[in-house]
């Protein structure tokens, strides 16, 4: 997904995870360089960065539920995408 970097972002993604029992393995965030208005003030406008989200097994349909309470947040740009890893 593409996050908007500002404070408070992971949590609120983090809380509706939360919320649908879902409990992340890893988190991987990659920022595209600096910001475009060159300070580092949390309030400045800033580009959404990458996220990546690695979860422990759970369901499709949560994941789905807490991905739509993301989006509604407004803290994410686009539709995220969802891989779905299948253990046998």
């Amino acid at each position: 997904m593409l996050a908007v970097d500002r404070p408070g972002t992971a949590a609120r993604i983090a809380t509706h995870l939360a919320d649908e029992m879902i409990s992340l393995e890893s988190i991987v965030q990659r920022h595209p360089g600096p910001r475009p208005h060159g300070g580092d003030d949390p309030r400045s406008a800033a580009r959404p960065v990458p996220v990546i989200l690695i979860t422990y097994a759970t369901t499709e349909d949560a994941v789905r539920r807490a991905l739509a309470r993301v989006e509604a947040e407004k803290v994410i740009e686009g539709k995220p995408q969802l891989i779905s890893i299948e253990k046998t």
